[in-house]
Order: structure tokens, then C-alpha cells, then sequence
């Protein structure tokens, strides 16, 4: 049978207590026994009032009202500027029910709402965090939920209801321009980033909303581009993350993709929507479109047939109710999706009319936010100990992107924060540095910056292209060498929502002027004995191959939100040591990643764009390709020097309850200890490597991580990792179920995904376990589609 989860999510006892002295029509409790307002109180309220409701407010509830705008919306209170959307209300005063609109805001890297409002002095800024990968690269489970905490009470005090992320979709590609969004390569890494995320923002009594449900793993053509996979691949890799932040949170909400999936829009593909992720996974929220997602226009009707109950931003009521008089769509599925809708309605702020305060601590917040930026940092190379660099070090900056910092993506992962503190500030802040290279690039970047007008929704950016190494920045150069201790280059990327980045100089490869850089400054450092250090404020994983050689140090920071500057100073200076490990590989070349030939996809139509995206590396995406067919990378999965050293001692199995099935579970102990001079945190990773009898595995797969506390030098700490017999079992498409297959284990405990160096403990299983059924059929290949064709990378 399914799994199922039975993990009931509460909200705020403020939030409770409103709710009870407002709920219309609801059966009153004359004991003395507490109420307990858990997701089954939530449905039974819900049915009682969907019950008194028309088939009209029923399908206002189904349809969005609009885009960017609460005009047209059914009763909306308290409103919020800025917000993507809404769900309807209802108000029908001659029976006394009132159901106020909720709020839908974006964003993964914080709440995205105007700063600004009309005949409105004040201003209403947000936090804005550090990106998804670099959060996922702390490979902190309670970090990542502290952030989430701040966030959703932004989300809280600003009046809005559910938060629209965060987004749980695999770094297929590393191409994809939404990869900034996004956690990892990795499914259990992104399940379990999600999952913390959702549980700090929804203790705040507000919602969210895990997207984008499935396989938007590029932007090229997304509304239309069609993923081909066989069950497996999408069930292992691309569903999995999602199933795990069902399991562990219960979100109020989740978002169906653009993309097809097999020939059929995701959002009107019964088998994923009930059969999954209902069925299955007993996820009990409510499931909405992404906006204008699928043959809106002319099938909405298809949408709630598969499941889906909010159809973004619709307008699509008159279209369902012709639905219904035409037979293809019953009052039924309708109430169904209402209840569902109105379920989690009753949770929120606005169904509560709880006052908005507007006060968030961004103070607060904003250290946070430096805080989790620089712990997860990824330091990539760090020869002879380049880093950290003294305080009392004279810095020589260099390079466009420490004027023109990047806190985030564009699009709809965009904050209006109350700014961004550059590398060059944040250098200042620290260290004594070269004024004139500071007002050269200053210079050069209030004559070079180009703007580009903002997408769906969001403010625009500045882009500005890398200072040649002319004459003057030769000067500079020589002068800043015979007079400054050390060199820091700052290059960045943008990219965003709707476009894919390019396998070009300038994108994913360095550029011209960028390499001419690199080589005119480490030449005259190196000459005169200094070291040259790399700064990578980018939005995801660009070659390093061509020149990491060229230099000493490498951090990666990604986009660390408002604070970036900061962050990048405290790991420099060592006031951080840098903790962070990658949340996905990098390759050595783009050609040896292995979906390069598929990304984004095939012009099937001749019409110029891309519409059949194959899957043809299966299961094998990221480091389990790298790992099982013995590929190069440049830097591993789960790599992250520190400042100090670690050793890794002692490891054993604690207990082995898999023979009892799917509760069961293997549970693995490892000591780890400082072994260095500074205090720091390590990131221990369990990879597994699974016999062989039916399926064909990835020589290695990450099943369970943790994180230490601060340790100081020769302090040391035990490690628990437990891994259920269901994140340990495989998909086997032949019986429909997922099966632990009988034969040796052997479990990794390791710094990285390169476990050539650990010696493994070993475990076995003297026959198959069936952890669960699912369901027949469900996500196969289009019919006539040989597997053979699609899936192209086998063992």
C-alpha cells in the first residue's frame, strides 16, 4: 500500500483563537475539552461551509481573479500591494458568510511585495535572503528553517497569506536560469531543504507553496516544452524532493509546472496530481496552477479533473460553468477542489481578519541574512592558505561585480529590499583598500551599466561588461602589486525567469576581458609574491576549468541576498570560516555534462524553439553520472574546504530495522573531530552504494546528511544519520513498486561525494523488501516511445 504521511501541522495559537470566535456556520464545542485545529478540523470546517455555498461562489474559489492587481477579486481586505495573486473570496452578508481573498506573494529569496504604495509615504521593504543553492550549500537543516522562520513572519506582519515557494525543482541542467531558485542536483538534499523551509515559514501560521511540481528543470519554451522520461527518472529524481517535503511538512500548498511531462501538461495529468501525490503521498493541501499554465484558455476543465483546485490567474469561471452544462466537468470535482481550497483558507491571516502590523525587525533579519550567507559559502580552492587575508592586510579589489553586485535572481525570486551591500563596501568594511581602483570601476560602471526592464512582475537590473585591461587599468594593476598585500577579483553572473543562460564566453564560460583580468593581475601579484583570489557572485555553476589554475583562492558565494557584501568580507577575513559544500557538481567542461546534448530541448515543429526536452541521462543526473562512469569534475558534489581540517573516525551501523519493511530503517554513527587550529563546522554526508539484481543503480546516491555544531580545535561530536527504508529503496517500474533489493550495502560516510578516501561499513539484506505500491502505469512513456531511445546514458 502507499506510503502515508500522518504528520498534522498546526498553526499559531493566536491564529487558533481567532479562528474560533470568527468560523460561520461551524459546530460550537459545549465541553471543556480544547479544540484541537489540526488539518482534519481545518477539512470538516470546510466541507460544513462549501456545503452552504452556490456553484457560482464554488468556482469563483477555482478561479484566480487576475494578474497583478486585486481589481476584479472577490472581497479582498486588507490588501497588499504588489502581490501575484489571489484567491477569491466570498461574501454573502444576508446569510452572515464572509470569506475573505487571500494573498499570494512571491518569493524563494524572500516576500516580494512593492516597497512603495500609492498615497502611502512609507515604505514596505523586505529581506532579501540568500539564494536557494547557496542556502542548500550550508547543508544546515536548522539554518535553513531559521530563515524560513524569519521570512514567513515578513510574509506575517506585511498581510500576506501564502508565500509562493519555495522552489524544489533539480539542477538538471547547469544551464537553466532559474537554477538560482532551486537547491540542488540532488533529490534528497532539495527534499530536505524544502521541507525545512516550509516548516520555519509556516509556524508563522501563513502558507506556502512547493513548486514547481514537476520537471520545470529549464526555461526555454516552458509553457510549452515536453519532458520525455521514463517513471523511474521522474520518480527517483525529479518527484522525490517533492515527496519528502510532503512527508516531513505537509504544505499548505503546492504548484503544478508549465512543461508537459510525457506529452501531457503536468497540470492535467490525473496520475500525478491524485494518483501521486494525493493517493500516494496523502498530501492534504490544495494544488494550484503556475500562472497561465497549460491549455488554460481552452481545457481549464482538464486541470480539475486531474486534481488541480486553483487554476492561476484564471479569470476561468464562465469556462468551467460551460464546462459543467456541457457534461464534461461535474459539480462534484468542483466541491471537491473547493473544500480543498477553503481548507487551507481557514488557516490563514486574512480568513482570521488579524490585524497587519507592517513591523517586521529587518534588523533582525538582515543579520540573519549575512549570517546565513556567509556560513554557506563554498570555499572552492584556497591554496597556501591565501584566505583568510589579515585585517591588517592592504586589499587591491578588482573586477565590475564589486560595484555591480548581485543580491539575487531576476523575475519572480526578485526582492525590493532596502538594498544591497556591494563586494567594494563590504570590502571597505574590512580591510584597508586600494581607493583608486574602488573609483575607477565606480566610474566605469556609471558609464558602461545597461539596464534591463524587469519580467513578470519585478524591477529591473543592471548589467555592466568587464573593464579591458587597457592602459589605465594597466597602471592600476602594476601599482596596486608593488603597493597592496593582495588581489580580490569579483565576476559575476545574472539570470533569471524565462530565458536559459549559454554555453558562451561571457555566460558560462569566463569572457575576454574577464580572463584578461585574471592573467594581468596574477602575473604581476605572483611576481611580487601575493596571492590572487576569486570572488563568484553568481547565480549558478559557470567553468573554473580554464583558469582556477591561474589563482590562489576561490570563494563561491552565489548571491547572498541584501548582504552579500558583508558576507563575502566575514568569510574573507575569517571572522567566518567558511562551512558551506556544493549542492551540485562542477563539471570540468560543459560538453561532459551529461544532458548537454538534450538542454533545452528539440525544434520538433521547425518553428525555432525547442519542444522535446529527453531525459537521456535517466537517473544518472549530476554526480551520480560523474560518479558511476568515473567522469572528471573540477569540484565534487558535496565539496567545501574550511580553514581548519576534520577527521572522521569510528563510523558503525547504531541499529538495522529494514527487515521489518517499509517502517523500517538503518541508523549510522560517525565521530567527527577537529583536527585543525580554528573552530568550525563540518557538513558529513552518507552515500550508499546498493547491490544489483533487477535495477541498475548509481555506483553511489546521497541518503542521509548532518551538520556539527561550532567545534572548536580537538573538540569532536557524534553524528547521527538515519536513513527510512523508503529514501534507501528504488523505483522498480516492472512491479510498480519501490523495493530495497536484497544483497551487500555499503555506506560511505564521507566529507564529499568523492569517497575514494572512506572505507565504508557494510550492511545486508537477505531478501527483497517492497516498501510501497504505487500506482500502475502511472507518468509511462508516450505510446510509441521506445525507452531505449529515450534514455541514452545506461550502465
Amino acid at each position: 500500500m502507499p506510503i502515508t504521511t500522518t504528520r498534522m501541522k498546526a498553526v499559531s495559537l493566536s491564529v487558533s483563537l481567532a479562528l474560533a470566535g470568527i468560523l460561520v456556520g461551524c459546530n460550537q464545542n459545549d465541553s471543556d475539552a480544547p479544540i484541537v485545529k489540526d488539518d482534519a478540523y481545518y477539512r470538516a470546517q470546510a466541507e460544513t461551509m462549501v456545503a452552504r455555498l452556490t456553484l457560482a461562489e464554488k468556482l469563483d474559489l477555482l478561479s484566480g481573479p487576475g494578474y497583478g492587481s486585486a481589481n476584479g477579486a472577490v472581497n479582498v481586505k486588507q490588501d497588499v500591494a504588489g502581490v501575484a495573486g489571489y484567491i477569491n473570496g466570498v461574501s454573502r452578508s444576508a446569510d452572515g458568510i464572509d470569506i475573505p481573498a487571500l494573498k499570494l506573494a512571491d518569493g524563494p529569496a524572500g516576500l516580494r511585495i512593492s516597497a512603495n504604495r500609492d498615497d502611502d509615504s512609507a515604505t514596505y521593504h523586505a529581506t532579501a535572503w540568500p539564494i536557494g543553492s547557496l542556502l542548500a550549500s550550508s547543508w544546515d537543516v536548522e539554518l535553513v528553517e531559521s530563515v524560513g522562520e524569519a521570512m514567513g513572519d515578513e510574509v506575517r506582519q506585511y498581510g500576506v497569506d501564502i508565500l509562493l515557494a519555495p522552489g524544489m525543482n533539480i539542477q538538471r541542467n547547469p544551464l537553466n536560469g532559474r537554477n538560482f531558485e532551486y537547491y540542488s542536483e540532488d533529490p534528497l538534499l532539495t527534499g530536505k531543504m524544502g521541507a525545512a523551509m516550509v516548516n520555519g515559514v509556516e509556524s508563522n501560521g501563513v502558507g506556502t507553496t512547493i513548486k514547481h511540481f514537476f520537471g520545470n528543470n529549464s526555461e526555454t519554451n516552458r509553457n510549452q516544452i515536453n519532458d520525455i522520461g521514463e517513471p523511474r527518472t521522474f520518480r527517483e529524481i525529479y518527484l522525490r524532493g517533492f515527496q519528502i517535503a510532503v512527508d516531513e511538512a505537509q504544505p499548505w500548498a503546492i504548484m503544478t509546472s508549465y512543461n508537459k511531462v510525457n506529452g501531457t501538461y503536468v497540470n492535467e495529468r490525473r496520475d500525478a496530481v491524485t494518483e501521486v501525490l494525493r493517493d500516494e503521498w496523502q498530501f492534504d493541501g490544495l494544488v494550484m496552477s503556475d500562472w497561465f499554465a497549460g491549455d488554460v484558455a481552452n481545457n481549464a476543465y482538464k486541470q480539475v479533473l486531474a486534481g488541480q483546485d486553483l487554476i492561476e490567474p484564471g479569470n476561468v469561471k464562465e469556462q468551467l460553468q460551460q464546462s459543467i452544462d456541457h457534461g464534461d466537468l461535474s459539480e462534484a470535482k468542483v466541491t471537491e477542489a473547493a473544500i480543498h481550497i477553503l481548507t487551507q483558507v481557514m488557516k490563514s491571516p486574512s480568513y482570521s481578519q488579524l490585524a497587519v502590523s507592517n513591523s517586521p525587525d529587518l534588523t533582525a533579519h538582515a543579520a540573519l541574512a549575512r549570517q546565513a550567507g556567509a556560513e554557506s559559502m563554498v570555499l572552492l580552492r584556497n591554496e597556501a592558505a591565501a584566505m583568510p587575508i589579515a585585517a591588517t592586510s592592504k586589499v587591491a579589489s578588482f573586477g565590475i561585480n564589486q560595484i555591480n553586485t548581485y543580491k539575487g535572481g531576476t523575475g519572480s525570486g526578485d526582492v525590493n529590499a532596502t538594498g544591497t551591500t556591494t563586494i567594494a563596501q563590504g570590502l571597505a568594511s574590512r580591510f584597508p583598500v586600494n581607493g583608486a581602483l574602488q573609483s575607477y570601476y565606480g566610474d566605469f560602471y556609471e558609464a558602461n551599466k545597461v539596464y534591463h526592464e524587469g519580467q513578470f512582475g519585478s524591477k529591473g537590473f543592471y548589467s555592466c561588461t568587464e573593464a579591458a585591461v587597457g592602459p589605465e587599468l594597466t597602471g592600476l594593476i602594476a601599482t596596486a602589486a608593488s603597493e597592496q598585500d593582495v588581489a580580490v577579483i569579483s565576476l559575476g553572473r545574472q539570470a533569471g525567469e524565462g530565458a536559459d543562460r549559454s554555453n558562451s564566453k561571457g555566460d558560462y564560460l569566463l569572457g575576454d576581458d574577464e580572463t584578461a583580468l585574471i592573467d594581468a593581475v596574477s602575473n604581476a601579484f605572483h611576481a611580487q609574491g601575493k596571492k590572487v583570489v576569486v570572488v563568484l557572485n553568481v547565480n549558478g555553476v559557470i567553468d573554473t576549468a580554464e583558469w582556477s589554475h591561474k589563482v590562489d583562492g576561490i570563494l563561491l558565494a552565489y548571491m547572498a541576498g541584501q548582504e552579500t557584501g558583508h558576507a563575502v568580507a566575514d568569510v574573507l577575513s575569517g571572522a567566518v570560516n567558511p562551512s558551506g559544500k556544493l549542492a551540485q557538481s562542477f563539471p570540468q567542461s560543459y560538453a561532459s555534462v551529461p544532458s548537454s546534448t538534450s538542454f533545452p530541448g528539440e525544434d520538433t515543429d521547425g518553428d525555432g524553439e525547442p519542444d522535446d526536452l529527453y531525459y537521456n541521462e535517466g537517473i544518472y543526473v549530476g554526480y551520480r553520472y560523474y560518479s558511476t562512469f568515473d567522469k572528471a569534475v573540477s569540484y565534487p558534489f558535496g565539496f567545501g574546504l574550511s580553514y581548519t581540517s576534520f577527521g572522521y573516525t569510528s563510523p558503525a551501523i547504531a541499529s538495522n530495522t529494514l527487515a521489518d519493511g517499509a517502517a523500517g530503517s538503518i541508523v549510522l554513527t560517525a565521530t567527527i573531530t577537529n583536527t585543525g587550529g580554528v573552530a568550525g563546522k563540518e557538513a558529513a554526508q552518507v552515500y550508499i552504494t546498493a547491490p544489483e539484481v533487477k535495477l541498475k543503480k548509481p555506483t553511489i546516491e546521497l541518503k542521509a546528511f548532518a551538520k556539527t555544531k561550532q567545534l572548536t580545535p580537538g573538540a569532536t561530536e557524534q553524528l547521527s544519520f538515519t536513513i527510512p527504508a523508503s529514501i534507501l529503496a528504488s523505483f522498480d517500474e516492472a512491479s510498480n513498486q519501490w523495493i530495497l533489493e536484497p544483497g551487500s550495502y555499503s555506506a560511505y560516510i564521507s566529507p564529499s561525494s568523492d569517497v575514494s578516501a572512506t572505507t565504508p561499513v557494510t550492511f545486508k539484506l537477505s531478501k527483497e523488501i517492497v516498501v510501497s505500491n504505487t500506482t500502475a502505469g502511472a507518468l509511462a512513456l508516450p505510446s510509441g516511445v521506445d525507452a531505449a531511445t529515450v534514455t541514452t546514458v545506461t550502465k
